[in-house]
This record gives structure tokens, sequence and C-alpha cells, in this order.
């Protein structure tokens, strides 16, 4: 994975107090956290100024092989945790995958 990227709004409740909204932003911000702390690797991330509801982050590339799987290993886990939400709340949160450089999964 080269990026992921968080947007919107869960809804599932009033702002400051959308558990599913707070669990995401949660997920995401602890995943870019690791990097830096895990990896000291510095992602480019970018947010929305107000309101929230927007977070991009684009993963550093040519690593080491052995960085770019720790990498890799951080991301599938914020993967498997934002998969575990959408299959408790799932109306309120989905997943989509982008795959870019060509080719098709």
């Amino acid at each position: 994975m080269s990026a992921f990227e968080f947007s919107g709004h869960a809804e599932y409740d009033e702002s400051g107090k959308d558990l599913v909204c707070a669990g995401a932003s949660t997920i995401a911000i602890g995943t870019v956290n690791a990097i830096y702390a895990l990896l000291q690797l510095q992602p480019e991330v970018e947010q929305a100024a107000e309101g929230g509801g927007y977070l991009k982050v684009d993963l550093p590339t040519d690593l080491e092989p052995e960085i770019d799987a720790k990498l890799q290993l951080i991301v599938q886990v914020m993967t498997a945790q934002v998969y575990s939400m959408v299959q408790n709340y799932g109306q309120y949160i989905q997943i989509n995958y982008n795959q870019v450089g060509g080719g098709t999964e």
C-alpha cells in the first residue's frame, strides 16, 4: 500500500458523541504515529483544516525491504481494525480500495 485516506463523517451520532467517527480517527492517527514511532519514518499527511472529516497519508517509498515489510504490516493492522469496525457498523463506515499504477485486482 502506498497511501491511505479517511474521508467523510460517520454520522453515527452528533458531533462529539460519534463513537464510530472517533474510532476511525483514532485508528488513522494511531497508524501515522506508529509509523513515526516504530520506524522513524515521516509519512506525508494532508488533513482538513476545519471541521475534520479528511486525512490522507502518502507512505514513504523506496525503502529497504525490511523497513517496507514493517511499514506494510502496520498498515495491514490498520486495515484489519477498520474492517472490524465495518463488520459492526457497516451502515456508518466503509472501505474502498483503489489501485494505482495500472493493472487490476
